[in-house]
């Protein structure tokens, strides 16, 4: 497929779906979620350079400019144009995952939410946010978890499966050994709760955002701040912390 093509995919009509942006209580913006990540990753990097693959409208870089010098980049001109409306100090940059336009050794920090499953080859992206990371550089990348019960549940209409640009949905076995040959040490594992409702098809879809959308929303940085991890079973997404190792293995 064409990068045109890819562009075209991504833009205001595919953020204002229901696989963009619209089924979040949110709209995208994710201010626990954000705080959360900002904590963490200070407790290996306090400052420095930090790039958002796939930064879509930029709302967790409104967090992260406020400690690191901060790059975005996107494949949608869209994302871009709302994210530079957004945000103070960040550079913004249209281009693509699988080919960074960033020296070796660039960034401290790389940030990939929810992008390596809308790439044909998520091991070419993963190699270059190994190439632009500096020596122990931290990577954190969460993508769709097929070992999740809502994936079990709701089958072709787990999220995962109904965003038809999700090309690349692999085990988390999978996604992990990705990371370790192309350079990374995994240093963490997340999974960030059962989010995706309606689960129940005879229930209400309004009483199952409640249970699910929000309290989960809420649940999964309150206990990340407590070191108290969900078990695979109970997260839609795999969410990995790793760095950077000096030859890959």
């Amino acid at each position: 497929m064409s990068k045109q093509k890819d562009k075209d995919k991504f833009g205001k009509e595919y953020f204002n779906s229901e696989c963009g942006y619209a089924s979040s209580i949110l709209k995208g913006r994710k201010p626990i979620q954000n705080r959360f990540w900002m904590r963490y990753i200070g407790k290996y990097k306090k400052n420095g350079r930090l790039l958002d693959i796939g930064c879509g409208k930029g709302f967790f870089l409104q967090y992260a400019e406020k400690s690191y010098e901060t790059y975005g980049v996107d494949i949608s001109t869209y994302g871009i144009e709302q994210a530079t409306g957004r945000l103070n100090d960040t550079k913004l940059y249209v281009g693509n995952a699988e080919q960074l336009d960033f020296e070796d050794g660039y960034f401290d920090v790389v940030t990939c939410f929810d992008v390596l499953e809308h790439l044909d080859e998520p091991q070419v992206c993963i190699g270059e946010c190994n190439r632009v990371l500096v020596h122990d550089g931290l990577i954190v990348a969460s993508i769709p978890n097929i070992e999740s019960l809502g994936q079990r549940w709701k089958k072709e209409q787990w999220f995962g499966y109904r965003d038809q640009t999700h090309v690349s949905l692999l085990s988390n076995e999978e996604w992990n050994l990705l990371l370790r040959k192309n350079g990374f040490r995994i240093l963490d594992i997340f999974y960030d709760g059962l989010w995706d409702s309606p689960y129940f098809k005879k229930v209400p879809i309004f009483l199952q955002h409640l249970p699910f959308k929000l309290f989960f929303t809420l649940l999964f940085p309150l206990l990340g701040i407590l070191g108290i991890k969900l078990s695979s079973r109970w997260g839609e997404n795999l969410i990995v912390v790793a760095d950077k190792l000096s030859l890959t293995i």
